[in-house]
């Protein structure tokens, strides 16, 4: 047991009025200190379902992730993407047509790197299971990714390739039935230091404190939103509110309501009907509004446009789309 650990437990956990937020430091010490398996698992499970009944503070948030960046392999840096995508909610309402998003951008020549995990047993639909479908196969390791980088502008790595001590805490939803802060850690990570990093939430008020976060590291900008289901998907039968982060400044822009009408539920979830819609070949009413009102947002981000000039390349990048290739293709 550790001793020195036990005194963040208690400060977090010691009743209504005996209890306080972690300061910034602090929670980057108890954080490394977990991750580098300097705790028991006694300590782990108290401290994680501590927090998680009162939830994190933003500084907290900071400084958990600040020690996630210490443990993080230094050979991602060599990836080098444009943009950081993470997709860890997985989808069980509508397909994840945000990966169509993120295949247009691919093909502006921006690099596009996505990290993602999978919780055992949670029935929905994980960017991993989609994406070989799309034309990007699985990779197992950073040297990998590279090579799939370089010729498709585009890569997927597991976070148990990324940093293995974090997917650890996520898979513990098995153990508790509950998900942990290691689940919003994942999202704010951007392991690779991508000058952009694009983040989906699903609760209400995460995307404020997201912005908070966002905030401190100004080594990069960020996009975060309410996306469909908590993934970084756009989903306009609503008006989104999007936080835009440049230099520890936040704007924020909203994208009216695409339509009307409201999707019902794909019973079905078939991958099928994604390249189907790529190629033309079906409509389909909540796919045109997510995979558009996505990439705006996403060139909102990368690209500095308005709603209205990101809105037109938008339409552009897929009007001229290939439709008879994968979304994922190579010799871009």
């Amino acid at each position: 047991m550790s001793q020195e650990f036990s005194q963040y437990i208690k400060i977090i956990g010691k009743g209504q009025k005996g209890s306080r937020s972690l300061t910034r430091e602090e929670a980057f010490t108890a954080m490394r200190m977990l991750l580098a398996g300097e705790v028991t698992g006694d300590q782990r499970g108290a401290f994680l379902m501590l927090l998680r009944t009162r939830e994190e503070t933003p500084e907290e948030v900071i400084g958990f992730v600040q020690a996630c960046h210490q443990l993080i392999p230094q050979d991602l840096a060599t990836l080098k993407p444009d943009v950081d995508i993470g997709c860890y909610a997985g989808k069980r309402r509508q397909l994840p047509w945000y990966l169509l998003s993120a295949a247009l951008l691919a093909k502006t020549g921006k690099r596009v790197f996505l990290h993602g995990a999978h919780e055992p047993g949670s029935g929905r639909l994980y960017a991993s299971h989609v994406l070989p479908t799309l034309g990007l196969q699985a990779v197992t390791s950073i040297s990998e990714a590279k090579s799939q980088l370089d010729s498709f502008n585009a890569s997927y790595l597991d976070l148990g390739v990324v940093l293995p001590p974090l997917n650890t805490l996520i898979k513990l939803r098995e153990v508790f039935a509950l998900r942990s802060c290691a689940n919003t850690l994942a999202r704010l990570l951007n392991p690779t230091v991508a000058p952009y990093c694009v983040q989906g939430v699903y609760h209400m008020h995460l995307d404020h404190k997201h912005r908070h976060v966002n905030e401190a590291f100004t080594a990069w900008d960020s996009l975060c939103f309410r996306g469909d289901g908590g993934d970084p998907e756009v989903n306009s039968e609503r008006p989104a509110d999007l936080f835009i982060t440049r230099k520890g400044e936040t704007e924020t822009a909203v994208l009216p309501a695409f339509t009307e009408k409201w999707a019902m539920k794909d019973r079905e979830m078939d991958i099928a009907d994604m390249l189907a819609f790529w190629r033309g070949d079906i409509q389909h009413q909540y796919g045109e509004q997510a995979v558009h009102a996505t990439l705006v947002s996403y060139l909102m981000l990368t690209d500095s446009l308005s709603s209205e000039e990101a809105a037109k390349l938008a339409v552009t990048l897929w009007q001229n789309r290939d439709k008879q290739a994968l979304p994922f293709t190579q010799s871009l």
